[in-house]
């Protein structure tokens, strides 16, 4: 009986390893996506009188909004503030100042939109 145990362990084992041969995972987890979300992060966010103890250069505006529509989420300040480091980022910045945000209801085909407006810094910290 052991060896018949054993023989339908195979077996099943066989079976599991060849019925997950089509299986195919997909993510949004590409390089691309890696290496922004890395960039991102070295943008710090400081207050406008703390930009100003630094070595700093403003480098321009930029600004982000977030529109929730009908089955996507309610906008989050999070999510706009990283539309806002990646832009920062973009201009060659490392450095964001947040200057407003505002939250409107309803707003043309959105049921809520967050709406934020920065100043992008290349800091020097040497």
């Amino acid at each position: 009986m052991d060896n018949q145990l054993k023989c339908f362990i195979i077996f099943v084992t066989v079976i599991g390893l060849t019925a997950c041969q089509g299986v195919r995972f997909n993510t949004n987890l590409t390089p691309d996506y890696v290496v922004d979300s890395y960039e991102i992060s070295k943008v710090i966010e400081y207050s406008a009188e703390e930009v100003y103890n630094y070595d700093s250069q403003m480098l321009g505006d930029v600004s982000a909004s977030y529109c929730q529509t009908l089955n996507s989420p309610a906008p989050s300040y999070s999510k706009v503030v990283g539309a806002l480091k990646y832009k920062v980022q973009q201009l060659g910045g490392n450095g964001v100042v947040i200057m407003e945000c505002s939250k409107e209801d309803p707003f043309a085909s959105c049921k809520a939109r967050l709406e934020c407006r920065a100043l992008a810094y290349e800091v020097n910290f040497s």
